[in-house]
């Protein structure tokens, strides 16, 4: 038994690790589009655009239950500006 949970573990791992480099790879489009909104990404698919991170959370649970969504405020590019 204990296997089988460090295998869904592992498995939910690679999942979220999966969800935030999909979000590293499109977050020029995401800034774009999205700035200042947040966003939440489950499978690798943007599921969720709102005001706050618990709303996209809860809103992408209830799409995908039993899934730990990845969930991020986009900055826009002005608050960007700061890091360069």
């Amino acid at each position: 038994m204990k296997a089988v949970k460090e295998k869904i573990k592992k498995h939910k791992r690679l999942a979220i690790d999966k969800d935030d480099l999909w979000v590293v790879e499109h977050f020029s489009e995401l800034v774009t589009k999205y700035a200042g909104k947040a966003v939440a990404v489950v499978n690798e698919q943007l599921v969720a655009v709102g005001d706050t991170e618990l709303e996209v959370e809860l809103i992408a649970k209830k799409k995908f239950p039993g899934k730990i969504p990845s969930v991020l405020t986009i900055p826009r590019e002005e608050d960007m500006a700061c890091l360069l």
